[in-house]
């Protein structure tokens, strides 16, 4: 019951920021794609998109290492365990939002997707952002009030923002120009933040904290 606390508690804040965040993300890359596509340089947006997919993919991974070790490092001050939680609960959750759920998803919308994983194509860019995200998460938790909301909706839309720019740069830039497929990306983008950012920034930290800590740690850390 107190680990479900704990999670109902940490929930509650999170669909709202993938909402906002979600729409904001979309209209942004709207505004950005539609100029390429509107003088006929579709070649070049596909450039570019995959340019800011590489950018926006490692921010995204650092924000999500220092929103899950942050929370988890607020309820259970055992170091390794922490590490192991930050990585492995941002890795696996990232890689869902910003390949498979996008991949899925366009494949599902008939389109000829391509699957990129950055894990395995640049894995040095991958391991150095987790890394810095492990050890913020630390530093901002003891440092910054309010940390983990603040990075959690930081992160939530640069997630939206990798999610999108993996559509636009592996198969799906249509949903730009055609207005019938602009609500199916929506939608898509949405569950590819909200079931992996849950995951990394709620459920993984707030299940795996050893209760007696948890208690003791949100007394001297309100939310």
């Amino acid at each position: 019951m107190q680990r479900w606390n704990l999670l109902v508690k940490e929930f509650t804040h999170h669909f709202p920021y993938t909402l906002v965040g979600s729409l904001i993300a979309m209209a942004a890359a709207w505004g950005f794609g539609v100029q390429y596509l509107d003088h006929g340089h579709s070649e070049a947006l596909f450039v570019q998109s995959r340019a800011l997919f590489h950018f926006f993919h490692p921010l995204h991974l650092c924000l999500s290492a220092i929103a899950t070790t942050s929370l988890f490092w607020r309820y259970d001050r055992h170091l390794i365990r922490a590490v192991v939680v930050g990585a492995l609960g941002s890795a696996i959750p990232c890689g869902m939002s910003d390949y498979f759920f996008p991949y899925i998803g366009g494949k599902l919308l008939g389109q000829a997707m391509e699957l990129h994983i950055c894990l395995l194509e640049h894995p040095q860019l991958f391991l150095t952002f987790l890394g810095l995200g492990i050890v913020a998460g630390f530093w901002v938790e003891e440092r910054m009030v309010g940390s983990h909301l603040f990075s959690h909706g930081a992160h939530v839309f640069v997630s939206s923002a990798a999610s999108l720019l993996y559509l636009m740069s592996f198969g799906f830039a249509s949903w730009m120009t055609d207005v019938r497929m602009m609500v199916p990306a929506f939608l898509v983008i949405v569950l590819a933040v909200w079931i992996p950012c849950c995951l990394s920034d709620i459920v993984v930290p707030t299940a795996t904290v050893r209760l007696p800590q948890a208690d003791s740690c949100h007394h001297q850390h309100p939310a």
